[in-house]
């Protein structure tokens, strides 16, 4: 079973409070990086990915809710963006080819709704951050909770 601590918290109020919250957290990668997102609908768990993105020099992103899977690639970054929201199943997962994704010597897979999953399933070489993604009483407040794999 993964046990994880908490690193850091945030509160944002806006998202251009993201960007500072994904620059620490930047500083916490591996060459093998898993991200863990949790958080309800709406809590900005894509609004993260798209200012994480684009702090990695990504520009263009789009949510997977749909295509479940998006692959990003610059010179410097692999990304590879899941969301499991809609997946029923364990073997809803192994038909959409995401243990191929932990073939990589070096990369970021981010999977949104990360809760859904059988966290003990995930590579052991893989260093495991988790953001979870709360909504406050006021609708643009959030708290951003970052744990680490102890």
């Amino acid at each position: 079973m993964n046990d994880f601590i908490v690193f850091k918290q945030f509160k944002t109020t806006s998202p251009k409070d993201l960007e500072p919250v994904v620059l620490i957290i930047l500083k916490l990668f591996k060459e093998r990086t898993l991200l863990l997102l949790e958080g309800s609908v709406g809590a900005g768990k894509t609004e993260f990915v798209k200012v994480l993105a684009h702090s990695l020099g990504i520009l263009e992103t789009a949510s997977p809710s749909f295509a479940i899977h998006h692959h990003y690639q610059n010179r410097d970054v692999i990304m590879d963006h899941v969301d499991i929201y809609r997946l029923e199943s364990e073997d809803d997962l192994e038909s959409t080819g995401f243990w191929d994704l932990f073939g990589v010597k070096k990369g970021l897979i981010v999977i949104e709704w990360a809760d859904r999953l059988n966290q003990d399933l995930l590579p052991l070489n893989w260093q495991k951050i988790k953001i979870q993604i709360e909504k406050l009483a006021n609708p643009n407040e959030r708290q951003i909770t970052v744990l680490i794999e102890a």
